[in-house]
């Protein structure tokens, strides 16, 4: 699939799910870079209500870029330069955020609540960049470990975890067979039984030194959670000039039937086995040929032909 198809795909999808009701996310991680900051928030103007930052640049007693259209909300903690931040539009008028500082209030994970008149029971948001401490004498272990281990949740609650993990696992990417600083993690998500928002096996990180790719920028959502996050994709259109790509998805509060991006669907394409797909197709081409001439009805003809396309991609794409 080319990528000229993807950004048509994604520019479309993301004019689609900007309405007055939901609430679109954008992901990024900054290396510290003012620069990439500021690139991050001018193409967040137009795309994002919430802006979920790791490894932000920040200068003494913790201050950071400001931006016209933004506010910004970080962790209240002294002495150490905090590395996740949030920013928040200030036109938002269809939801409200609260810091969360009575639940986690660390350099590396911080908290929000996200209520909406359209949802029922407000949205926990974590931003977590999981690196170890930056203070020597504390125990050297990662953030999931430090921090989101600790957070214990009620069955009830609405979650939305987005992270740079640092992390690699099969889950996320069929090609890791053992997985790396992925134990704390995964029993958390299983315990608060989360499902992973990003689409498999798509890389969110080019190293343009070493000419690698990974996937280490993720999210997570509870089950109730799930089916209100649509539209998760990386924008092409984003460039920041850095090896993280800009990830955009949305919360959708509208109890509407939507149309998901094909790219976004619950099919993984990079895995399909598209000789076996046209192969089968074409084997069956004058049975289908012969059974649309037998049918008048232009509607039952795309029906026909539909139900002929879903039969095959159940047998050559897999979920």
């Amino acid at each position: 699939m080319s990528s000229a198809f993807e950004m048509s795909q994604n520019n479309a999808n993301d004019e689609s799910f900007a309405n007055t009701s939901n609430i679109r996310i954008l992901q990024h991680n900054c290396a510290r870079s003012t620069q990439i900051m500021h690139a991050c928030m001018k193409f967040a103007k137009n795309k994002a209500d919430i802006v979920i930052l790791q490894e932000s640049w920040m200068r003494d007693e913790n201050i950071t870029i400001s931006h016209s259209s933004f506010i910004c909300i970080k962790s209240n903690v002294q002495n150490t330069r905090v590395r996740v931040l949030i920013f928040v539009a200030k036109n938002a008028k269809k939801f409200t955020c609260t810091s969360r500082s009575d639940i986690v209030n660390s350099e590396d994970m911080q908290a929000i609540s996200i209520a909406n008149n359209k949802i029922q029971r407000e949205i926990l948001l974590f931003n977590i960049y999981n690196e170890k401490s930056q203070n020597a004498n504390d125990e050297q272990v990662y953030t999931i470990e430090r921090e989101l281990a600790k957070v214990m949740l009620n069955s009830e609650q609405k979650v939305i975890i987005v992270e740079d993990f640092n992390a690699h696992h099969s889950w996320w990417n069929a090609k890791i067979s053992n997985p790396i600083r992925t134990e704390a993690l995964i029993k958390w998500v299983n315990l608060h039984k989360c499902d992973l928002v990003n689409t498999s096996d798509i890389n969110t990180y080019h190293s343009y030194s070493s000419q690698s790719s990974s996937i280490l920028d993720l999210a997570f959502a509870s089950k109730n959670m799930r089916n209100h996050i649509k539209n998760w994709h990386i924008d092409e259109n984003a460039d920041t000039e850095f090896d993280h790509e800009v990830i955009l998805f949305t919360i959708v509060t509208e109890k509407v039937k939507l149309v998901e991006n094909s790219l976004n669907a619950s099919y993984n394409l990079q895995k399909a086995d598209w000789k076996g797909f046209e192969k089968h197709l074409q084997k069956a081409k004058d049975k289908m040929i012969v059974k649309m001439q037998r049918i008048t009805s232009l509607e039952a003809k795309v029906i026909y032909l539909t139900e002929c396309i879903k039969n095959t991609v159940k047998l050559f794409v897999f979920k």
